[in-house]
C-alpha cells in the first residue's frame, strides 16, 4: 500500500495537480510541514493539497530525480526530489514526509521535512 499511495502522491506533484494531490488524504487529514521559511501547518485535504501545489505551482519544469516509498513500523515515509527551474532559475528540492495511513489508504497525518529549494549546481 505504501508504494502505490506513494506513487500516486508524487505523480499528482509532478503534475502540480492538487486534485490528485488531495485525492490522497483524508478529508481531516493533518498536516505540519517544517520548510526553511518555517512550520506551515493546514487540516483538510483540499487545504492541504492547495499548499503542496503552491510549492511547485510556478514551477516552469518539473522533473522527478528520485522517489521512495516504504513502511517504517506504523508509519509510511515517502520521499522525493524533484529538479525544476522558476523564473529561469534552476532548482532542487527534497521532501520526506511521516504519514498515519488510514483502513481506507489514504493519509490522515503527516509530518514533512523539506530541504528548501536550493540552487541547482550544473
Amino acid at each position: 500500500m505504501s508504494d502505490s499511495l506513494g506513487t500516486r502522491l508524487v505523480a499528482g506533484i509532478a503534475a502540480q495537480d492538487a486534485a490528485a494531490i488531495a485525492s490522497c488524504f483524508a478529508e481531516d487529514v493533518e498536516f505540519r510541514a517544517l520548510t526553511p521559511n518555517g512550520l506551515r501547518e493546514r487540516t483538510g485535504a483540499v487545504e492541504t493539497a492547495g499548499l503542496v501545489a503552491a510549492w511547485f505551482g510556478d514551477s516552469t519544469e518539473l522533473d522527478l530525480v528520485e522517489s521512495h516509498a516504504d513502511e517504517v513500523g506504523d508509519r509510511v515515509h515517502i520521499s522525493y526530489r524533484f529538479a525544476g527551474a522558476e523564473a529561469g532559475e534552476p532548482y532542487v528540492v527534497e521532501q520526506q514526509l511521516y504519514c498515519v495511513v488510514n483502513g481506507g489508504g489514504k493519509i490522515e497525518r503527516v509530518d514533512l521535512l523539506c530541504s528548501g529549494f536550493r540552487r541547482r549546481l550544473a
